[in-house]
């Protein structure tokens, strides 16, 4: 069979370097991300929008922030999320960075910014030259505003590209 519903998000990441070696190497970078999504409302629940983890809402569980109905979580058919992130190596080699950062956002029923989640959090982002390009992030982020309903997790990992 099929199914079709719609869903539109827009997502927009920049990046400002604001401080380097001369070399080009040693970058303290910044960083400010934002998505905004859409959905119809016959959008099936696995489709629905969810945050909570890396690149969404750090300082909650994966799929921790949403609307729910009799303690289940239900998702959404709004959502807007947002990250300001400061990124400084630790090492000459920039294989070890430390991070900063604040994520805010919500996930709603309707069009609407009712329920906004923030957390602020530091973590590290450590490239192992066998692994390639590919970043391994420890996060420990906290909920600073949150609802009594949100899943929370302090501590977080993710291996994959984080620009």
């Amino acid at each position: 069979g099929s199914f079709d519903f719609p869903i539109f998000t827009v997502e927009d990441s920049q990046y400002f370097t604001l401080y380097q070696r001369p070399d080009g190497s040693g970058r303290h970078v910044l960083a400010l991300r934002g998505m905004v999504g859409v959905a119809g409302d016959d959008t099936p629940l696995f489709e629905r929008f969810f945050a909570g983890g890396f690149r969404t809402l750090r300082g909650f569980e994966f799929r921790g922030v949403g609307p729910e109905q009799l303690g289940f979580k239900t998702g959404g058919t709004f959502q807007v999320l947002g990250s300001v992130e400061y990124q400084i190596p630790i090492l000459a080699n920039d294989n070890v960075y430390a991070v900063v950062f604040s994520d805010f956002g919500t996930v709603e029923d309707d069009i609407e910014i009712k329920d906004m989640r923030v957390s602020v959090g530091g973590g590290l982002r450590l490239i192992v030259p066998m692994f390639g390009p590919v970043p391994i992030a420890l996060d420990w982020a906290y909920p600073v505003v949150k609802k009594d309903t949100d899943d929370t997790q302090i501590f977080s990992f993710w291996v994959g590209f984080f620009r």
